[in-house]
């Protein structure tokens, strides 16, 4: 309901601030009105305003107004009257509907009425979907049409765009520049969805054909491409084994200053080979291949003058680097091969280069990792040139640096243009092409609503493979056009590579032939650039993607108050007490304030934002271990990373699923998402309806998937919490890590959550977890918090059922026979002295009246022993009470007579027996406290 208000006012506040661009004047009065009506129409639905036996619109205008005052009780709002909740908010084909002649003449009640059920229509679209299939689009048009004046209502156009497939990062993007492209043909983005947006205009210009459209959307991609290359960090952009830039480079610079700065950037970083260069270059079976002895006679052969001081090896460490870098490039700009790209660095700079390439063995000058032609080349030139009339051992590094580096920018001058660096990545890519095929195959506009659909090649298909895949990705299975270089290394993907592929794949340990898509590549290259890689080290960290789909609708003033919050942002779900930020995510629920959640949740994440944020400032990197949720950027859909990472320490799997299933349940609670929980790192959904629950989890560990419930609980088989259900999820998490941060303290050392797993197998295997945890609580000696204590409770109930139930009787049973001490040794054997008595007996074959007598005979002892109280006489009731509940009710009917049953569940009884025996002592050891306290009081009164 929640969901169903919001959207309804978003879609109304979004609506007036555009039609107030014609200059329609709105009764602010009237407004309120409208909003308050319809907040309050649906009234006759809530469970709480129906009467037992009562058809869903039998409630009383009388009922109404009642309960209308009390929801806006404080308001300084006009109250809108029953009878007009009844027209606006029941249906039109319902006898209940009512009369506006019986309501009062100051408010124009049909206009306002008419409003309302616009807002209710617009707020139960749940996708674009509908608009396609139904006649939502025509509905909405006759509803604004009796709102508008009569000019407006003729040039009134509604158009709406629909994306098939659910990808990723590509998707929000479409779907942003769709939106784009659409504003500036003087159309309304008014309603978003996960699989589309629906415009309006009063002024509409003429929508362009699919294919024109399509254009547009491709140079607008790579548009926002160029746009973050700042944020990049320049060493994904180039490979240091080989010295060759990245495709994605190309996409992001196109000018000559671009290149040479990333190349001074790449190679500034001092080094322990500086010092030792170009030896480390050169080993005997290398010196071999110039048909040389040693290193003194390699240098004789290149004519290199000895000694070689280090001021001189720093700059010649440099220059090497810079021209092997160059040398690629210009490989790459002008199709050359490599001798050809040295002798044009050479003739820039007047040097003769023919020499260094007869000399250089030709094996080497092919391997791509070797760079000899440019070390030798670089040495002539740094004898060569000067600055200022000073030669190069006359000026610093640092001056000698920047002068190659200008260098260099005045030798791409013409070689790199925006042309050149376009074609490089759609010939090695072809990724404007495949865009535009891409497009034809998801995108459906309301004015052209074909699709191209490219089928894979049949007889690729059919083909017996051999080796790894090569013409089909290996990701989503799209055709991979010819010539194009998808080679993909392992690193690109998070986990081992046989998870996100149904075809036949190389050995782990010889990935190198694994095959993507331009498309797939590009969504890759995306979150690069938006900063979404892990954190991590391969291996020992764990990621979790969180696809988030909006419920309903929502509209550009809700894009941009979550792009305030949630751009930038590093939350963490952090669920202990201590530490350099102090807060835990579970406080709401502990402390029974879940109203203030969704405030504390937004401060929770901005909190250690702003403490991730100042690492990176101060450090110039992340802490070493921790948790990272991370926002890729918002639009219709929305990606979140969540990462349970570290550079020494193993995290669990359990652990980052623990963490995610929080984060997804908290960004439902706090936006409405409908959020879907995976491992795979691209999701390739066809229709966002699939996504039907508040959150999906996509095969999680068992431990984790066990806190759903069983399939009939859920209503399913998958893996999902129902929206009913999100509430109590909350609640449970809640326990669960406020018992986790009491049972496993934060270490500093390690700071993981690991030991969580540990919890939810209790939960699995144990029926009253919180008692088991709550006897090793006080074991230690410590003195849990009230909120531990609550946690531990709730967890009982969650399995206890009638194990809880018993353990209550047996500790009351006892407890009226014998009150045992408080004081910490020795605790849990006064506590479970007489249980385990009549267990005891069980175990020796002893019938029930020697049972009896048994427990007689130890509570006589304990009269002696001074380690509680035995209430004297003793109450042979009481014993058979006892003696009835451990024999009959636990032996017999739970352990079916069972010693072998008997020996496994007497400890789980056992710590449900101390943990309530524990809560009665102490709640009257203090309640004596208190009329100690309250006697002494009185006295000093006196």
């Amino acid at each position: 309901m929640r969901e169903h208000i919001r959207s309804g006012i978003q879609a109304f506040l979004s609506l007036v601030q555009y039609l107030e661009e014609f200059e329609l004047e709105f009764d602010e009065k009237e407004m309120k009105m409208v909003m308050v009506a319809y907040i309050l129409h649906d009234l006759h639905k809530e469970e709480a305003a129906r009467k037992d036996g009562s058809s869903e619109y039998d409630v009383s205008l009388r009922d109404i107004e009642e309960i209308g005052e009390k929801l806006c009780e404080g308001l300084p709002i006009q109250i809108p009257p029953a009878a007009f909740l009844r027209v606006a908010g029941v249906s039109s084909f319902s006898n209940k509907l009512g009369d506006l002649s019986f309501l009062p003449d100051d408010f124009p009640w049909s206009y306002l009425r008419d409003w309302v059920k616009l807002m209710d229509q617009a707020a139960s679209i749940t996708g674009i979907a509908e608009c396609r299939e139904k006649r939502t689009v025509p509905n909405l048009k006759q509803l604004l049409g009796q709102l508008l004046p009569p000019k407006l209502a003729e040039s009134l156009t509604i158009e709406f765009h629909c994306l098939q497939e659910v990808r990723g990062v590509i998707t929000t993007q479409l779907h942003n520049g769709m939106s784009l492209f659409m504003k500036r043909n003087r159309f309304f983005p008014w309603l978003r969805f996960g699989d589309g947006t629906l415009y309006l205009s009063l002024q509409p210009d003429r929508l362009p054909e699919k294919n024109l459209l399509i254009e547009d959307l491709v140079q607008l991609f790579f548009l926002s491409v160029g746009e973050s290359a700042d944020q990049l960090d320049p060493e994904k952009l180039f490979d240091r084994s080989t010295f060759r830039c990245q495709t994605l480079s190309f996409m992001l610079y196109s000018e000559p200053e671009d290149f040479s700065r990333l190349f001074h950037q790449l190679f500034l970083k001092d080094s322990q080979k500086d010092k030792h260069f170009p030896d480390v270059m050169f080993d005997d079976k290398r010196n071999a291949k110039y048909g040389m002895d040693d290193l003194k006679g390699l240098y004789e052969f290149m004519g290199i003058d000895l000694p070689l001081t280090e001021d001189l090896r720093k700059k010649w460490f440099y220059t090497a680097r810079y021209f092997a870098a160059l040398q690629r490039l210009i490989q790459r700009l002008e199709e050359a091969k490599g001798a050809e790209a040295i002798r044009s660095l050479a003739k820039y700079l007047k040097l003769d280069a023919n020499d260094i390439l007869k000399k250089v063995p030709s094996e080497l000058q092919s391997n791509s990792r070797r760079f000899d032609e440019a070390i030798w080349l670089s040495y002539r030139y740094l004898r060569s040139a000067g600055i200022d009339g000073k030669s190069v051992t006359q000026v610093p590094v640092e001056e000698w640096r920047l002068n190659v580096k200008e260098m260099a920018t005045n030798f791409l001058s013409g070689r790199v243009t925006l042309t050149r660096s376009l074609e490089i990545v759609n010939r090695e890519m072809k990724i404007q092409d495949e865009l535009r095929l891409y497009f034809q195959e998801q995108l459906t506009v309301s004015w052209e609503r074909s699709r191209e659909l490219h089928l894979l090649n049949q007889k690729e298909l059919t083909k017996k493979k051999t080796r790894s895949q090569k013409k089909i990705c290996n990701l989503c299975n799209r055709q991979i056009p010819p010539r194009v270089e998808q080679k993909v290394k392992a690193p690109i993907i998070q986990d081992d590579v046989q998870v996100f592929s149904n075809r036949l794949l190389p050995k782990e340990n010889s990935v190198s032939a694994l095959h993507w898509c331009s498309i797939c590549s590009f969504e890759y290259i995306l979150r690069q650039i938006l900063g979404l890689d892990s954190p991590g080290e391969k291996g020992i960290s764990h990621r979790l993607y969180l696809f988030a789909f909006p419920a309903h609708q929502f509209t550009d003033l809700l894009l941009a108050e979550m792009e305030e919050e949630l751009k930038g942002l590093f939350g963490s779900i952090h669920v202990h007490y201590r530490g350099r930020i102090r807060g835990a995510w579970q406080e709401p629920y502990i402390q029974g304030e879940e109203e203030r959640f969704r405030d504390h949740l937004r401060e929770h994440l901005r909190r250690y934002s702003d403490y991730f944020q100042m690492e990176l400032a101060e450090r110039g990197r992340l802490p070493s271990t921790g948790d990272l949720l991370k926002t890729g950027p918002p639009g219709n859909v929305m990606m979140f990373t969540f990462d349970c990472y570290s550079h020494t320490v193993e995290r669990t799997r359990e652990e980052a699923w623990m963490k995610a299933l929080t984060a997804a349940v908290s960004l439902h609670k706090l936006y409405g998402f409908r959020i879907m929980v995976t491992e795979k790192p691209y999701l390739f959904l066809s229709d966002i309806r699939d996504v039907h629950y508040a959150v999906h989890l996509d095969s999680p560990p068992y431990k984790v998937s066990r806190l759903l419930g069983s399939p009939a609980e859920r209503g399913t088989p998958e893996f999902v919490i129902p929206i009913e259900q999100v509430t109590e999820m909350l609640y449970q998490l809640a326990w669960l890590w406020e018992m986790h941060q009491a049972v496993h303290p934060l270490d500093f050392a390690k700071p993981t959550d690991k030991n969580i797993s540990s919890i939810l197998h209790q939960l699995e295997v144990h029926p009253m977890p919180g008692a088991y945890y709550f006897k090793r609580l006080l074991t230690n000696q410590t003195h849990p918090a009230a909120s531990v204590v609550q946690s531990c409770r709730e967890l009982n109930q969650i399995k206890g059922g009638y194990e809880m139930g018993l353990s209550k009787e047996i500790s009351e049973a006892s407890l009226a026979l014998f009150e045992p001490y408080n004081q910490v040794k020795g605790r849990a054997h006064r506590y479970e002295n007489l249980f385990r008595t009549v267990v005891e007996g069980i175990k020796e074959g002893r019938d029930r009246s020697e049972l009896e007598g048994k427990v007689m005979k130890r509570l006589e002892r304990l009269v002696s022993q001074r380690v509680g109280r035995v209430h004297l006489p003793i109450d042979v009731d009481a014993v058979k009470r006892l003696v009835t509940l451990v024999y009959e009710d636990f032996f017999m009917k739970r352990c079916g007579g069972s010693l072998a049953k008997l020996n496994q569940k007497q400890n789980q009884v056992a710590d449900g027996v101390f943990f309530e025996t524990h809560l009665v002592v102490q709640e009257e050891r203090i309640s004596k406290k208190e009329q100690l306290s309250s006697e002494e009081t009185s006295n000093l009164g006196g």
